[in-house]
Order: C-alpha cells, then structure tokens, then sequence
C-alpha cells in the first residue's frame, strides 16, 4: 500500500473549474448572447458568436466546471481508500463533509438575506438593460425571510437541492449524497472484484444524473492506483494520455446550450450535452494524472494559494455578481464604453469575490474544518 499525498495539480484544476463558473454566470449576465447564440442578445456583430460556438467557450464553461468538481468529489472519496486500504475515512467522510459544508452556506445565506433586506440585488433592472432577463432576472425576486435562508441552509439544499436564496446551492444536494453514495459502495465492496459490475450498474442508473461524475471520478481513482497491468502499459504511452486528455477538453467545450449548432463544428454529435461533460471530466482527470506537463503547469503557487478560497468562492460569486456587479453595471452602463465596463466590471467583480471568499474562509471555513475534524474523530473512537 501506498501513502497518500497532496495532489496539487488536481487543486489547481478545481481552481480552474471555479474561474470557469464564475466567467459563465458573468456572460450570462452581460453576454447572454455568447450562451444562446442569438443574434439579437449579441452586444458585439459576432465576437459572441464565435466565442460560444468555438472551443474558446471552455473559457466560460461553467457547466463542464460544475462537472469538473463533482468527478474530482468522487474521485477524493476513494483516493486515501484505494493507496492505504483504510476504510476509516469511508466510515466518517459523510458526517464530516455535512459539517465542512455547513458553517460557510450559513454565513453565506445570512449574508444574502441581508442584502436581499437591504434591496442589494438588482439582477432584474440589469438584466433588462444587457438582454439578460431570462437567464437572470428571475433570481432573488421575493421578500426575503431569514427562517426561510436559514431552512435552505441546514436542510434544504441538502436534502432537496434547495438554492432560492443561493442558487449555485443545488451542487450540494449532489455533493452530500454523491459521496455517500460512493462512501457506500467502497465500505460494502471496495476490496471485491464485484465493485467493478456495481460501479457499472449505478452508471447506467444515474446516467442522466448528476450523480454519474461521482461514479465516474472513483472509477478514474480505482483505475489509476489499482489499475490492471495491461492498463498501468496504456497509461505509460504519454500519446494516449494526451489524446484522452484533449479529447476531454473538446467533449467539455461542448456549447452549453445544446442548441443552434447548424454550421458549426459540433453539428455531427448528438445533443448529450451533460454526458460529454460528465464523460469529459473523467478523461481529462485520468489524462492529468499520467501527464508531467499540465501537472506540473497546475501545480504553480497562484493554483495551489487560491484553491483553498474555491468553496467560498463558489458560494458567494453569484450573490456578488447579483449585487455589486448589477448595480456598477447599472451606474456607468451610459457612460462609458459597453466592453470596457465589462471588462472593468469582470475585474472588480473577482478582486471582490476573492477578498470576501478569504474572510470566509479564514474565519468560518476553517473553524468548520477543525469542528468537522473533531466530530469525526468521535465517530473514528466509536
């Protein structure tokens, strides 16, 4: 057996992933042409066009990123499992990972809560004003409750998926129950050869569901530190590595749209956009595994600093997009250049984003990361 060790260029991927995200919902936001494709959304003559319908999109592609975080959870669940045989972390990765989660989605739902009470949010006005009212307009328009943020928070979007205050909350419905369910069939069959027909039989169940990449990232973890030896041959052939790594990437750049793709070089596939995703996540983790370069590229000091703000940064950009990026937009929108207030805003937007997802991290994330620690401690003595 193995010991385990910090894969730091998996971070800086996550890091990546996150950027992704917040690019999407940015566009979303004051490019909805570059996600729709239609001509009458664009702010450019076919600049959007062009970045939407090309690999480029993998700049903004937010989708494949969500994807990209769940198959790296379900990779994580099984990695210390499949190098040392302990089954400790199985045993207790659940409980901890609720009380991980928990103390960051609270603060960030009060913090909502009072920017919603405070009438912050003006998604609405600027969507009307970018052409984005269908993909944003509709966030955050009721009188908010704090019984109501605090509902979502402990159990809502756990349980159900809830995200009305928050909406990238729905990742945490399949976050908590993606790894019990990997945690499940690890602790029953992870030293039998049947592990293999289960992972199997739960991909064709959840094949449609955003459960797939959690099946699909402890399958890439099993294959890699548990491999065949006919698969440890393949893996060597930095060729192949590199192919599969490449061709992950174009299964991700895939237009999220799914639609209006006459003329473009994604009109022979069929429209299965989440299952590229879900399927492209898993070749470009195995093919960063077994590839020196873009590890090492990943692994670079601005990845690793910045990978331990990625959960808090996922949880508070939407709310900073739907406030202070709304509300510049709204001030300078006319006077001063569309694209150059864009790009300043884009700017803004992420220093404040990461400013804010530091103090949450410092002083909520981490505090919840030591409680996590200790509980699960208990339940290792017990």
């Amino acid at each position: 057996m193995k010991q385990a060790v910090k894969l730091d260029y998996l971070d800086g991927l996550k890091v990546l992933s996150c950027l992704m995200i917040f690019n999407f919902h940015f566009i979303n936001f004051f490019y909805p042409g570059a996600y729709s494709l239609l001509p009458e959304q664009f702010h450019t003559e076919s600049l959007e066009y062009i970045f939407g319908s090309t690999p480029l999109n993998l700049l903004a592609g937010g989708k494949f990123g969500v994807r990209i975080f769940m198959t790296l959870s379900g990779f994580f669940v099984g990695y210390r499992f499949f190098l040392t045989g302990d089954k400790r972390s199985l045993k207790t990765g659940v409980i901890k990972k609720y009380f991980r989660l928990i103390l960051p989605i609270v603060t960030a739902n009060i913090l909502i809560f009072i920017l919603m009470s405070l009438g912050a949010y003006q998604n609405y006005q600027a969507s009307l004003l970018a052409g984005s009212e269908v993909f944003v307009g509709n966030y955050n328009n009721f009188e908010p409750s704090l019984l109501g943020a605090m509902k979502e928070a402990f159990w809502g979007c756990f349980v159900t998926g809830a995200n009305q205050y928050n909406g990238p909350l729905w990742f945490i419905y399949y976050e908590f129950f993606g790894t019990l369910l990997i945690a499940a069939i690890l602790s029953l069959l992870g030293e039998s050869k049947a592990r293999y027909v289960v992972y199997a039989v739960a991909a064709v169940i959840f094949i449609r569901s955003d459960f797939l990449p959690f099946i699909l990232g402890t399958v890439v973890c099993d294959l890699t530190y548990q491999a065949p030896v006919w698969l440890e041959k393949l893996s060597k052939q930095k060729w192949l590595m590199a192919l599969l790594f490449l061709g992950g990437l174009f299964l991700g750049s895939f237009p999220p749209i799914g639609e209006r793709m006459e003329g473009t070089m994604y009109r022979f596939f069929p429209l299965k956009i989440i299952l590229f995703y879900n399927v492209g996540a898993s070749m470009v983790i195995y093919g960063l595994l077994h590839l020196s370069g873009p590890a090492k590229i990943l692994s670079i000091k601005p990845f690793t600093w910045f990978n331990q703000f990625t959960y808090g940064f996922y949880l508070l950009h939407f709310a900073v997009l739907c406030t202070f990026s709304c509300s510049f937009y709204i001030a300078l929108q006319d006077k001063m250049n569309y694209h150059v207030l864009a790009v300043l805003n884009l700017i803004l937007s992420f220093v404040l984003t990461t400013i804010l997802s530091y103090l949450l991290h410092m002083f909520v994330e981490k505090p919840g990361m030591k409680l996590a620690g200790k509980i699960g401690a208990y339940f290792d003595a017990h």
